[in-house]
């Protein structure tokens, strides 16, 4: 999503549209809204397309590391990982459609590797603001609205996401969804703790926070990113997955309602 992956209906990466870094006035991003706060802001984007916030070299540590590795420290670090964390694994052929995903324990220890290196390297009053990720269960239903190539003929030829895609059940989807909720609670919860430096890991008073407020099933609907149930058009038509050009501007201006040096409100947003 941060790389603007398949936005405008073409395959690949397209950083210009990209909800983050994007600089295409049709998505309006984070980046090019800071520029109107403040004309000399410059960006040094680390995201990479397919990383997740546990497994593999591009992880959160990894990013985090490459972050602190940056001659300039930033004054601002957005984070968006997970969906990959959850469409990577391998359908479960037990009962329990969640038992290939990693654990609560795994997916905190992961994020605290990279929000320890946040912490000790960024300038004192930095901020960084954690994103709560999208229900990727409901995107087999916007895929689905989208248009019957995209669950007969992309997701099975492309292999997307198969963990929702080919997963008829809707109740087997609503479990991977209730486990995407507990990944977003468990993010809240840890980037309060950092916030408040109540367990001693940022003695440099780095502010941390998310922008997840409480699940759909607890009445949060479109309160944040992770609450937001993409339609057919926030979809691009290429692998019905990835958001379009409509939806990567959503999901900025969102994001910049919960941003500390912004505003909105992320009902708005999504309607």
């Amino acid at each position: 999503m941060s790389q603007g992956s398949g936005a405008n209906g073409w395959p690949g990466d397209h950083v210009e549209l990209s909800w983050v870094q994007g600089t295409s006035s049709n998505v309006y991003s984070v980046y090019m809204r800071y520029r109107e706060l403040e004309p000399s802001f410059t960006q040094q984007p680390e995201s990479i397309s397919g990383a997740e916030m546990v497994g593999g070299g591009n992880n959160f540590a990894a990013q985090a590391a490459r972050i602190c590795a940056q001659e300039e420290k930033p004054q601002h670090v957005s984070v968006l990982l997970g969906a990959n964390d959850v469409c990577n694994r391998p359908r479960s052929s037990s009962p329990d459609a969640t038992e290939t995903l990693y654990s609560l324990d795994t997916w905190r220890n992961a994020l605290r590797a990279g929000l320890d290196q946040l912490a000790a390297c960024l300038p004192a009053g930095s901020k960084v603001h954690v994103l709560s990720f999208p229900r990727v269960d409901f995107l087999y239903n916007a895929g689905r609205a989208k248009g019957f190539w995209c669950s007969t003929i992309v997701w099975p030829t492309a292999g997307i996401c198969r963990i929702v895609t080919a997963e008829t059940q809707a109740s087997r989807r609503a479990q991977i969804g209730a486990r995407i909720n507990e990944y977003n609670e468990a993010t809240r919860a840890e980037v309060s703790l950092y916030d408040s430096n109540a367990n001693g890991q940022n003695p440099r008073g780095v502010h941390f926070l998310s922008d997840w407020q409480g699940s759909i099933e607890e009445g949060h609907s479109n309160s944040s990113v992770g609450t937001y149930v993409f339609r057919a058009a926030d979809i691009n038509g290429t692998d019905c997955f990835h958001p379009s050009v409509l939806g990567q501007r959503r999901l900025a201006c969102a994001t910049w309602a919960t941003n500390p040096d912004g505003a909105g409100v992320v009902s708005e947003c999504f309607q």
